[in-house]
């Protein structure tokens, strides 16, 4: 499926292309990154190694303000003094060491950037951090790959212009699940018989797990060769000993508090994603894609509503009173979303994944599977696909009464699979 491959750039410039297609928010401007420099501050007890970093960023003085810590109490220093857009600090060190460092960040300046740099011997410590680090960078890190990830993550906060959304969702150390769901992961996370098999069978079917798991998967902490996209591989390379490891340490995912929202049904969203993960990875494979593709649509499906998942549990009166007001309007809650928050659920998504570190290509297709235009892609994407299945799920099998979810047309033509979609539709309504 040469579309679908086409689309999936993981390069910095594809990154940095989309956060600046996804820079615009009426009451909440986005500052040009060009005139406000994003500030960097790196904390490592090594003197040598902080002096490489001040050499290696000089050259970018241009793009960003950098600042060095020689500890974690000089760190905590600097932090009172000013707030920093991304803090890259080391995990061991005397004293105030990098776990205190950013759950102080976390507390206090939640849409801070955070990322350990660790070596692979230090797992046992590096799982204490999992819920307070967004990124994980292992040790020694070329200066290449250090600058890679700092152009991923001071573009990032253009995809999101509402601050205090960036703050909710930077915050968020994990993402909430079904609740009986939650027990039955739970139970087989703990279990000492569990397998790679029954772990994936179960995450494939939560977007909290599944969210988790391929933040950690993609991390250059555990060296992987290649970015993964599908729950499956995540499961494969992490191993059942580092997940149960992870779980039993810290918590990977949390259960939903249905009474915080009342107008919000986790059931439904759990119902509808996985629907249309399934929509989509079928759409993929009749537009003959390989299985591999076919499993990052599957992903995307899963994942496309997590956003509708953060604003619940973070802004659940608000939110609340959002789904609400849509209803009772007749139109679709996006709208009313863009309306209160000068955001939807797809953008504040498509933040956290970024945060996380994310594939691009899955990061696009969660921001903008309402709108795959955005993406700028001539042929069908990821976003399109989950697009697409999204609207079929609605509108073939939502609820009577339910407002339509309309497929875009223009979007259609524009990427000439007007014909396929209309047998698809037929396909699926049968």
């Amino acid at each position: 499926m040469k579309d679908i491959h086409d689309c999936c750039d993981t390069n910095p410039g594809s990154a940095n292309r989309f956060m600046r297609r996804n820079s615009t928010c009426a009451k909440h401007p986005v500052t040009d990154p060009a005139a406000t420099k994003a500030k960097i501050l790196f904390v490592d007890d090594e003197p040598s190694l902080l002096r490489v970093l001040k050499m290696g960023m000089r050259g970018l003085s241009g793009h960003w303000d950098t600042f060095f810590a020689e500890s974690g109490e000089q760190a905590l220093v600097l932090m009172k003094e000013q707030a920093f857009d991304v803090i890259v600090t080391d995990m061991r060190m005397t004293g105030i060491n990098g776990a205190q460092v950013l759950n102080h960040v976390q507390r206090l300046h939640p849409q801070t950037v955070r990322i350990i740099m660790s070596g692979y011997s230090d797992l046992r410590d590096v799982v204490s951090c999992v819920g307070l680090t967004h990124q994980f960078l292992a040790k020694p890190c070329s200066l290449e790959d250090l600058k890679n990830c700092l152009k991923k993550v001071t573009s990032v906060k253009q995809h999101l212009g509402n601050e205090k959304l960036r703050e909710i969702t930077g915050g968020m150390a994990h993402l909430p699940s079904l609740p009986e769901l939650y027990l039955e992961i739970s139970d087989v996370l703990q279990s000492p018989l569990s397998s790679t098999e029954r772990i994936s069978e179960i995450a494939t079917k939560d977007p909290a797990l599944c969210a988790k798991l391929l933040q950690l998967a993609n991390s250059a902490f555990f060296g992987f060769s290649r970015k993964v996209f599908s729950v499956n591989e995540a499961v494969q390379l992490l191993g059942v000993g580092i997940i149960q490891s992870l779980a039993l340490a810290v918590p990977l995912f949390s259960a939903f508090d249905r009474k915080k929202c009342p107008d919000f049904s986790i059931e439904k969203v759990w119902e509808h994603s996985v629907a249309t993960a399934a929509v989509g990875r079928i759409i993929s494979v009749r537009h003959h894609a390989d299985a591999y593709v076919s499993e990052q649509a599957y992903a995307a499906g899963i994942l496309h509503d997590i956003g509708k998942l953060i604003l619940a549990d973070k802004l659940p009166e608000q939110y609340g009173e959002i789904i609400r007001e849509a209803q009772t309007a007749g139109i679709p809650v996006t709208a009313m979303e863009q309306k209160h928050l000068q955001a939807t659920h797809a953008e504040v998504g498509g933040y956290l994944l970024a945060l996380w570190g994310l594939p691009v290509p899955l990061v696009e297709a969660v921001a903008c599977h309402h709108n795959p235009k955005r993406c700028g892609n001539n042929g069908l994407c990821l976003a399109g696909v989950v697009h697409i299945a999204n609207a079929l799920q609605h509108d073939l099998w939502g609820r009577p009464g339910k407002i339509p979810t309309l497929v875009d047309a223009e979007y259609l033509k524009h990427i000439g699979i007007t014909h396929e979609y209309e047998n698809w539709r037929r396909e699926f309504g049968e």
